[in-house]
């Protein structure tokens, strides 16, 4: 009883972290497309992101890292959307089931391209930065393992999914 109370509370938490990158990505967006007129909005583009420098050297590598932000804040929310419905889809009676396992995987690839788009944005914001002194907003790059565990516990359910059914053929 008390697995099913922590697990509608992760739902109900996930469902959160969902709207709130959500919206993360689009007020990025909206002060991307403010700032296209407005340069000083450059200076504080969404919650204390100080991206005029770059505005100002380039306005193509300003769209750039603006666009590397919104893909990886997006990315950010349909994985959190995936939990959601890993989380909906959850059966705790039969918990080895095909859409189980479907969604862990595709969290893991998303958390994989997530690893992908950081590192891109790393790279081209640590090029730019050192060449041209300006301060750098890395993104945390760590994702990598996580999308490995989360690809080992899917192919465990998929394992699971696998027995479960051997089971049943034989009873």
């Amino acid at each position: 009883m008390k697995t099913k109370k922590i697990l509608k509370f992760m739902h109900i938490l996930s469902w959160f972290v969902f709207i709130g990158l959500c919206i993360k990505t689009g007020g990025i967006l909206i002060s991307y497309f403010m700032s296209i007129t407005t340069p000083e909005a450059a200076e504080n583009l969404y919650a204390g992101l100080d991206l005029s420098e770059y505005y100002k050297h380039s306005f193509k590598q300003y769209t750039f890292i603006v666009s590397y932000k919104v893909a990886l804040f997006a990315t950010e929310a349909y994985i959190a959307f995936l939990v959601t419905q890993l989380l909906k889809a959850l059966n705790l009676e039969k918990p080895f089931n095909l859409k189980v396992q479907k969604l862990m995987q595709s969290i893991s690839y998303s958390i994989f391209n997530l690893w992908i788009l950081a590192m891109i944005h790393n790279t081209h914001v640590q090029f730019i930065g050192i060449r041209y002194h300006y301060s750098m907003d890395l993104f945390s790059s760590d994702f990598i393992f996580l999308a490995g565990v989360i690809f080992i516990f899917a192919q465990i359910i998929k394992r699971g999914i696998e027995i479960q059914s051997e089971n049943n053929l034989t009873i």
